[in-house]
């Protein structure tokens, strides 16, 4: 019997820091599941998997739970555990990101109000995985083995059609193991010159992660974010150039073209980002007071569906 095509995979990564990689992923997920920006799309069957120990996507669709003494939050309880049934097995009705790693039962989280949208959220200490594979480049091979693994068990069950990764602010022998078995990467850039610099250093990974498997990393794209205004600074615009020139290298090498959109770009805007975590989702996502807000919005949605074919 033939196996199952994996669904479509796609991490949010880039080594540096502070570039929207949460607001991207956390955004791209919402707008899978419920129809693109105006609903009236085909609504996807999307997982949102939290890798970031800070756990700021987690924290947008679920009710995450302080407890005194931790220096992080602690998922809630499933709402479909019960108590003592045989049928957990060895679920204790809490799941998360690092269950995939330890390769343990889990379920995943239901999104109030967005019935196409799961959540497997961070526990908050995967940073701590990261002293445990101190050797990076030796671990990553394994942890591709268990994402593939992971990826191969959802294409047979065929209850998603996309995963969105949120990666960590980083790079780390998780993330990048995460990312070899992932189908697709799309790469946030502030135009300011140490994340623009962090980009081709990404690329290259892609390159030879490529040159060494069958099942290659494509890359969506490189989404210029949190930009100042819908006006580039002399110092935004040099930037973006410099980008344009270092991506383009990679362009034919990586068997695609255009990865830095040149009609749009994503500017700082307070409406993009929730008030309070976690909050009214369609409030959240709503971008109907303000037509430029929209306008980026949709032309993201428009460019990663044409680039991921769906």
């Amino acid at each position: 019997m033939a196996q199952k095509k994996k669904p479509i995979s796609i991490i949010c990564y880039n080594h540096k820091g502070g570039v929207g990689k949460t607001f991207i992923a956390s955004w791209l997920a919402y707008l899978f599941a419920t129809g693109g920006v105006n609903g009236t799309g085909k609504k996807h069957r999307v997982v949102l998997v939290d890798l970031d120990s800070q756990q700021n996507s987690s924290k947008t669709f679920l009710e995450m739970q302080y407890r005194s003494g931790l220096p992080y939050l602690l998922p809630p309880r499933h709402p479909d555990y019960v108590d003592g049934d045989p049928d957990n097995g060895s679920w204790n009705g809490y799941s998360t990101s690092s269950d995939i790693l330890f390769d343990r039962q889990f379920v995943y989280y239901p999104v109030k109000d967005v019935p196409n949208l799961k959540v497997l959220p961070s526990e908050g200490r995967v940073d701590r995985l990261n002293d445990v594979f101190s050797d990076k480049d030796a671990y990553i091979p394994l942890i591709s083995e268990l994402t593939n693994t992971y990826l191969e068990v959802e294409g047979d069950l065929d209850e998603v059609d996309i995963i969105v990764f949120d990666s960590p602010p980083s790079k780390t022998a998780i993330t990048e193991g995460f990312m070899a078995s992932c189908s697709h990467v799309i790469i946030p850039t502030q135009l300011e010159y140490d994340s623009v610099e962090a980009v081709p250093n990404l690329l290259e990974t892609i390159r030879i992660n490529n040159e060494n498997t069958d099942s290659p990393i494509n890359v969506v794209g490189v989404i210029p974010n949190l930009v100042r205004s819908s006006s580039l600074t002399n110092s935004e615009l040099e930037q973006f150039t410099n980008l344009i020139e270092s991506v383009s290298r990679y362009e034919s090498i990586l068997e695609t073209e255009n990865l830095v959109p040149q009609d749009f770009f994503l500017v700082n805007r307070v409406i993009f980002k929730p008030r309070r975590k976690p909050d009214n989702l369609e409030e959240v996502f709503s971008l109907k007071k303000d037509p430029k807000a929209t306008e980026e919005m949709t032309k993201l949605y428009e460019f990663v569906c044409k680039r991921i074919g769906i």
